[in-house]
This record gives structure tokens, C-alpha cells and sequence, in this order.
């Protein structure tokens, strides 16, 4: 039988990945790619700028339905996979805020890349 608090804590997990990918779709796009698409840049670099911006958004969600997969049945290996990513996105964010802002929260998104990590360990833990 699967542990209830291990299942809040992938549904928690879940839906905050899926609030990270609606904020970074409708809010981050116009923020972010709208002044990169008006700047004067060549287009290759315009369309490699929408491509890795598109395939982050891509990342987000699938690992927001991986993780509710995750809260239905258990894959050790996909949560050690979406767990090593998500903290390999938060080193990225903590190193350009350390190195280019000298400071952790200019760009805040470490946080969001540790919390669910630790909720999603923390139902690993629970299901030993």
C-alpha cells in the first residue's frame, strides 16, 4: 500500500512543477523572449534563443507529469532522474546568481529546483 504522506508530497511536487511551467510560459515569455526577439540580433541567434526558451518550457512540463506519474506509480529511476536535473537547473541558477549578480536571488528559480527535489525525496524515504 503507498504511503499517503509520500503521495502529497509527489502532488505537491507536481503542482508546483506545473505552476513553474505556467509562470515560465505566460509570464517568463514576454519578460524574457520579447526583448531578445526586439533586440537588434541576428535571426539565427533570435530562433536559438525561441528554441532552448521552448525546450525549457518542454522540460518543465514533462517533468511535471512525470512527477504525478510518480505519485501514481512508483519509478525509482525517473525520480532519481527528474531529481538529478532539477538539481542540476539549481546549481546552474545559484552559480550565474553567485558569479554574475553576487547575490542568490536575482534569479530566484534555484529555490523551485530544490524544493522539488526534496519533496520527491522525501517520498522516496517514505515508501523505504
Amino acid at each position: 500500500m503507498e504511503n499517503r504522506k509520500a503521495n502529497i508530497a509527489l502532488w505537491s511536487a507536481a503542482a508546483l512543477m506545473g505552476l513553474t511551467t505556467g509562470v515560465h510560459l505566460f509570464a517568463g515569455t514576454p519578460e524574457i523572449m520579447g526583448p531578445i526577439l526586439q533586440a537588434d540580433l541576428h535571426s539565427f541567434i533570435k530562433a536559438t534563443a525561441m528554441v532552448v526558451w521552448h525546450v525549457a518550457t518542454l522540460l518543465l512540463a514533462l517533468m511535471t507529469f512525470g512527477i504525478a506519474y510518480l505519485a501514481k506509480r512508483r519509478n525509482a529511476a525517473l525520480s532519481l532522474f527528474i531529481i538529478l536535473i532539477h538539481l542540476s537547473f539549481a546549481g546552474l541558477f545559484l552559480w550565474y546568481n553567485i558569479t554574475v549578480f553576487s547575490g542568490l536571488f536575482a534569479l530566484p528559480q534555484w529555490t523551485v529546483f530544490l524544493i522539488v527535489p526534496g519533496l520527491m525525496g522525501y517520498a522516496l524515504l517514505k515508501d523505504a
